[in-house]
């Protein structure tokens, strides 16, 4: 409508009540909600609200020349809900490796104040102190790259019961395999002073064992993964084992989306660009 100035003004019209609001409210998915606010405006709804994103490099082997072993490479975070991208950046492989794009991206997006999974490569003080100085959560896996800390680690809980025990089962892809996660406390453990600010509160013990249906071949396994969280273990341990998202997104990159056959003749991608 036209206003006597010969401006357009929008049609003024009733505001939704009191008593409906809620109503309104009750139709909305909080999940979906907070996930389009993330994308969009980097802002999180609450810490009951923050979702669990995986944290990981892929290397655009298209991308390397002939006579080179690196290529261009992205780290990309991965929503565990739904396989979404939710931010990634690109580096030069030949130049710089995947630690300090994951903290870039980390310090440039509001990721460090969710909740992240990361392999072991990146369990090193200055990653984790960016996500817990933010007020987000981490589940990293310990490998030897930190042989002192797991020693430490594994010498201490030797001593103590575990806090919490579950044991999940899965039949796919010919195979059963049985998954046992066991959380131990970690608070009181003296850690060396380079990890004060990681607040690692609690470890994680992954015992795999897998029986392959048609050759009845068993094989075991176990892994080690650190958090600062503390509690809430059967979420912990559908975000150890949700972190795979990421291995499973980039499969479909590379043979549906056939990303490794993308050729680049020189490495125009800049640290900073995000999606």
């Amino acid at each position: 409508m036209r206003s006597w100035s010969g401006c357009w003004e929008s049609e003024r019209k009733r505001p939704v009540s009191r008593s409906q609001l809620p109503l309104i409210l009750a139709q909305v998915s909080v999940a979906v909600f907070d996930g389009l606010l993330f994308e969009n405006y980097g802002v999180r709804l609450n810490i009951g609200a923050r979702q669990w994103f995986a944290l990981d490099g892929k290397e655009l082997r298209g991308s390397i020349e002939a006579g080179n072993k690196r290529g261009e490479a992205l780290v990309q975070a991965v929503a565990h809900m739904n396989r979404q991208v939710a931010a990634q950046t690109f580096y030069a492989g030949a130049k710089e490796s995947e630690v300090p794009a994951v903290r870039r991206l980390l310090e440039t997006s509001a990721l460090a104040a969710q909740k992240i999974t990361l392999d072991a490569l990146h369990c090193k003080p200055a990653t984790l102190e960016i996500i817990a100085g933010s007020g987000g959560k981490y589940v990293v896996g310990l490998k030897g790259n930190q042989k002192q800390l797991k020693r430490q680690i594994s010498a201490a809980i030797r001593c103590q019961a575990f806090l919490f025990r579950e044991c999940r089962t899965e039949k796919s892809h010919g195979r059963i395999e049985v998954r046992e996660y066991e959380f131990y406390d970690l608070l009181e453990l003296k850690k060396d002073e380079r990890w004060a600010a990681c607040q690692i509160n609690t470890a994680i013990r992954v015992r795999r064992e897998r029986v392959e249906l048609k050759s009845g071949k068993a094989s075991i396994e176990e892994s080690w993964y650190l958090t600062n969280e503390v509690g809430n273990y059967e979420q912990l341990a559908a975000a150890v084992r949700g972190h795979w998202q990421i291995e499973t997104n980039n499969l479909i990159r590379d043979v549906s989306l056939k990303e490794d056959r993308l050729r680049s003749k020189k490495s125009s991608y800049s640290a900073q660009w995000q999606a």
